[in-house]
């Protein structure tokens, strides 16, 4: 069974047997607990898939990473038996323990690409096998061979170890390929630096659908690059190899009366020869054949030695750039995908978390709704190209926010977005998520209306609501045509909760705020009656939540009441704690107060009475641009102590104001 042990880091020597699905995160009661600050709640898992294990970030905010490579997020990741994955500032290696990613398949075609009749192959029709020299089990450790033959002597340590500093460079270059093609001529390339008196070589790749010997390549010395020429090899040697998985050395080509009759033996002058499988984790993958024409430099066995050993590297790497090609296909095949559906509902069908048939299971988890305020009228005074143009622009905000904070974007209905957390993947934050994302998405849409502005085209106004609960999740449709989607009455009260809300706010209900009210800033709003609810729910006005780094992110409309030219409006999108200041969004055409200070009147018509911020602007004149058209103000000196009571998380004030006094605008 395979099994990670823990390294490196605070959790040094635990060790976990793998199953199904283990998980990888902070603060865990079963799985990889790795209790660091910079690791996610649930991290990263590693996963079973069918007879060897894959690793798979979750979405991490400070990324996964194995053998020095970080990982996409959500795209798994084949694991080799002493991988070493990278978590925060733990080390982790895996052991495979047989394990093998051996049902990554490719086609033949693949395999073979254009090179099938470009090389040809005499294959000598002999019914005995010819002389051996020498034999070697390819499936043993190099290094266990060289102690059992008890080499003595200065001379022969020092050949030892040039061999395996050779060793060593050929692995470090065949490492760093991951093409097919380059990895073959990188092989070939390195036989004849390795062999000085080698006269010709040649590889043979294994057909992944009939398991038949391919030529793939073959060079001499000599010849010219990009030439293939005709090389000759006896059919008993290659049968031998393949059934035996035995490196085999041949010293009497030329003696030996049944190459007498091959044209290409005599013609060559061939001496000896060496052929070694290429075999990884019991697969044999190929041969690679070496050949001389020397009479004074003949291979010995120290030669089928090396031979041997580097085709178990070269092995690891052509299994390695089969992977790779399948992993890359994947990618781009998930990318394209994601274009169509939401991206945990691909990577779901994919790694076969998703099962392909009707039927559904019980969830638990937090739905999202998103709508536009006003969107009818809107549209009516538009083309319906230029309200698709206008939506795309808005879905490409909104939706990078909901992925960002580990949601699931679930659908498009028209100006609506839908979408929800703990139901693809497992998430014990999906409240914090689901309303920071919500209070993101204000902020952001309020920077895209000021750009809206600018260009002459009316703003966009949305709506959100959250609501947590049980519901159904699971394939609905018919057998030609399916959907994941989620079903019943807590999601859609979530959308009834949504119906409610109007410009720059973000309703929950009572079981999405209740676990995280001590993160966020909100207003209590008088109990509603809702459509398909027998009882009156309680709804909360969310106005500002602990983000990442430990600063409030807030979503709080403002007038600057003492600007010239009247009133302006800016919003109030985050306070920082540490030095007591906030920031301001201000769009393009405000004119700033002349003497920095600010007076700022709180626009939140839940609110039945007037709360009003003061505050200086810090370093006047230095406003920045956000990365639209709008400026950032850094404010300190706040003061008034109903506007400071929203930066305070766990605050919470009662409304004052009737459903009816409050209606949508």
């Amino acid at each position: 069974m395979a099994y990670v042990e823990v390294i490196a880091g605070k959790n040094k020597g635990t060790v976990t047997r793998l199953a199904g699905e283990t998980i990888i995160g902070r603060a865990l009661e079963k799985g990889i607990c790795l209790d660091e600050s910079n690791v996610s709640r649930q991290h990263a898992s590693i996963r079973l898939k069918e007879t060897y294990f894959v690793l798979v970030d979750q979405g991490s905010a400070n990324g996964t990473s194995v053998n020095g490579r970080k990982l996409d997020r959500f795209v798994p990741q084949p694991l080799y038996d002493g991988d070493l994955i990278a978590i925060g500032s733990s080390r982790l290696a895996f052991h495979a323990e047989g394990q093998d990613p051996s049902s990554l398949k490719k086609t033949a075609a693949d395999s073979r690409g254009d090179s099938r009749g470009l090389l040809s192959m005499i294959l000598t029709p002999e019914t005995r096998m010819p002389s051996v020299s020498a034999t070697m089990d390819a499936s043993r450790d190099i290094l266990e061979i060289a102690m059992e033959k008890k080499t003595g002597g200065s001379k022969a340590l020092l050949d030892a170890v040039k061999r395996l500093q050779t060793m060593v460079t050929v692995s470090n270059d065949l490492s760093a390929l991951t093409k097919p093609d380059a990895l073959l001529e990188k092989i070939m390339e390195s036989i004849f630096d390795i062999f000085p008196h080698a006269s010709r070589a040649f590889i043979l790749l294994a057909d992944k659908a009939s398991g038949e010997m391919v030529p793939r390549l073959g060079r001499s010395r000599s010849s010219a690059p990009g030439v293939l020429e005709d090389f000759a090899i006896s059919r008993t040697i290659i049968k031998t190899v393949v059934e035996k998985k035995q490196s085999i050395l041949s010293s009497d080509a030329q003696k030996d009366d049944r190459f007498s009759v091959q044209e290409s033996i005599v013609k060559f002058s061939i001496r000896s020869l060496m052929c070694a499988p290429f075999i990884c984790k019991n697969e044999l993958l190929g041969i690679i054949s070496v050949d001389t024409m020397s009479s004074h430099h003949a291979f010995n066995a120290d030669d089928l030695a090396m031979l041997t050993s580097i085709a178990g590297q070269v092995a690891i790497a052509i299994k390695n750039a089969d992977l790779f090609t399948v992993v890359e296909k994947e990618s781009k095949l998930r990318s394209t995908l994601s274009r169509y559906l939401s991206k945990d509902v691909v990577d779901g069908v994919i790694d076969g978390t998703i099962p392909l048939q009707l039927g559904a299971e019980k969830k638990y988890g937090t739905v999202f709704f998103c709508d536009i305020v006003g969107f009818s009228a809107m549209a009516e005074k538009m083309s319906a190209v230029e309200v698709v143009e206008k939506l795309n622009r808005y879905f490409s905000i909104t939706t990078e926010i909901v992925t960002r904070n580990s949601g699931t974007l679930h659908k498009f209905g028209g100006d609506m977005i839908m979408a929800f957390w703990n139901v693809m993947l497992p998430d014990d934050n999906a409240q914090q998520h689901a309303i920071r994302a919500s209070v993101e998405m204000q902020a952001a849409l309020w920077r895209f209306d000021s750009e809206l502005s600018m260009q002459g085209q009316p703003p966009i106004f949305v709506g959100i609501g959250c609501n947590t609960g049980e519901f159904a999740g699971g394939n609905v449709g018919g057998e030609e045509r399916m959907e994941y989607t989620v079903i019943g009455d807590n999601v859609n009260l979530a959308q009834r909760v949504e119906s409610l809300a109007s410009r720059w706010q973000v309703f929950a209900a009572e079981s999405t705020w209740r676990p995280v009210a001590g993160s966020c800033s909100a207003i209590k709003l008088p109990v509603a009656q809702v459509r398909g609810k027998s009882r009156e729910i309680q709804i909360y006005s969310v106005r500002g939540i602990v983000g990442e780094a430990g600063t409030m992110l807030l979503t709080i409309p403002v007038s600057i009441v003492n600007c010239g030219g009247g009133p302006g409006k800016a919003m109030l999108v985050e306070f920082i704690g540490a030095d007591h200041t906030v920031r301001l969004d201000v769009p393009p055409g405000v004119v700033l107060p002349a003497d920095g200070s600010f007076v700022l009147e709180y626009d939140l018509p839940e609110l039945s009475q007037q709360i009003r911020l003061t505050a200086r602007q810090k370093s006047p004149g230095t406003a920045q641009k956000n990365g639209t058209v709008s400026s950032t103000i850094i404010l300190e000196g706040l003061s008034g102590e109903d506007a400071l009571a929203f930066f305070k998380p766990g605050s919470c004030i009662e409304s004052g104001k009737t459903w009816d006094a409050m209606k949508r605008h």
